[in-house]
């Protein structure tokens, strides 16, 4: 939150884009996690995967509107969501395009915020 107070607000929207891209990359370990989801052997894991992957095939937005809701609001946490992509294979671009715009929307809002507070306090 503290990049909403740097001066100059340039300065502030490149670490944003910098801060942004470097933590969508640190998910994407997360991403090829799940998509390797069929060389798990545990049986409540292969049953997990398969409703998953059954419920996208019929469903296909929802694992794209579940990874946008969660690039902007961590809820259910992201790094999950990464996963979750990676099983039911959201393509990687679709992949980095949702989580890049929902964490820059999120980060940025949490940028403004300082700004705000200062702008109310006076």
């Amino acid at each position: 939150m503290a990049i909403g107070v740097l001066e100059p607000s340039g300065l502030a929207a490149v670490l944003l884009v910098a801060f942004t891209i470097g933590h969508v990359a640190a998910k994407c370990p997360w991403y090829w996690v799940g998509t390797h989801a069929e060389k798990v052997r545990w049986g409540v894991a292969v049953r997990g995967v398969a409703r998953a992957r059954a419920v996208i095939a019929r469903h296909p937005s929802y694992g794209n509107g579940l990874l946008g809701v969660s690039a902007v609001t961590s809820v259910p946490p992201f790094h999950l969501a990464a996963i979750a992509a990676g099983i039911v294979r959201i393509p990687l671009p679709g992949f980095l395009g949702l989580c890049l715009v929902g964490r820059l929307l999120r980060f940025g809002a949490l940028g403004v915020i300082p700004s705000l507070v200062r702008g109310w306090l006076g």
